[in-house]
């Protein structure tokens, strides 16, 4: 058994090699499909994201999985595949809601809202250069608490190899 398959229950296993049967592996043009890039895997295997980040990145990507999903499901006319597609969707939601909820929900939320912001609204051109002093000083402080946590991470690493 692969370890990324290891926490995958029987049923769902199932469900996705049938998915996988009907739309990798009977897909007409494979070379569109396998262009080099993966869609999520990349981008997970990232090593610069903290735990944090990484957790935030897996909600939008499960995120992204359920609306895929969705319109696969809306799609499709094979009742197998809509179930397929409905089991898995719902595991996934499990998924996010047993490991990823909370605040990383909020922060997503948030991070969708200020993506949506229109820059060209006189109003939203306002209130950001009044907030403007007050969103510096943060991100200054923030700045300065991560650079010095790298810094004392870096020197207890090096302490613990001289001890060694």
């Amino acid at each position: 058994m692969v370890y990324s398959e290891a926490f995958l229950p029987e049923n769902i296993k199932e469900s996705i090699e049938h998915l996988n049967n009907h739309y990798v592996r009977k897909n007409p043009n494979p070379a569109k499909l396998y262009d080099g890039h993966s869609l999520f895997l990349d981008k997970l295997k990232d090593k610069s994201f903290e735990e944090g980040e990484q957790k935030l990145l897996m909600i939008i990507i499960l995120d992204a999985y359920n609306r895929i999903f969705t319109r696969m499901e809306n799609e499709t006319q094979d009742e197998k595949l809509k179930h397929d597609l409905h089991e898995v969707k719902e595991q996934m939601s499990k998924l996010k809601a047993h490991y990823f909820s909370g605040k990383h929900a909020n922060i997503k939320k948030y991070v969708t809202e200020l993506l949506a912001l229109k820059e060209n609204d006189p109003r939203i051109q306002s209130k950001a250069i009044f907030e403007l002093k007050s969103v510096y000083n943060k991100a200054a402080i923030l700045g300065t608490q991560s650079a010095d946590n790298h810094r004392r991470r870096r020197h207890a690493k090096r302490s613990k190899k001289q001890h060694s």
